[in-house]
């Protein structure tokens, strides 16, 4: 599955097993095939990601929107993070 992580500055990409975050409604893991959404991420809380073959990574969310397809996840933050 792909992860995109968009901000003002860079837009980055990943080859993922899973992405997790929170949002108002809870806590969510997205794997490929997930139902399409789009959702605000809960402001404090870190994004999980499993990259492929490799390893756990992760970054904290200060404000951002999840859009989330069949085939991946795109991460839209309106600052940098690093």
């Amino acid at each position: 599955m792909n992860l995109q992580i968009v901000t003002t500055q860079k837009n980055i990409e990943f080859s993922v097993d899973w992405a997790e975050f929170n949002t108002p409604v809870g806590n969510m893991v997205i794997q490929e095939g997930h139902v399409p959404m789009i959702i605000e991420l809960s402001s404090g809380y870190e994004l999980l990601y499993q990259i492929t073959n490799g390893p756990l990574e992760s970054m904290m969310v200060v404000q951002g929107v999840a859009h989330v397809t069949r085939s991946g996840v795109k991460i839209l933050l309106p600052i940098d993070y690093e």
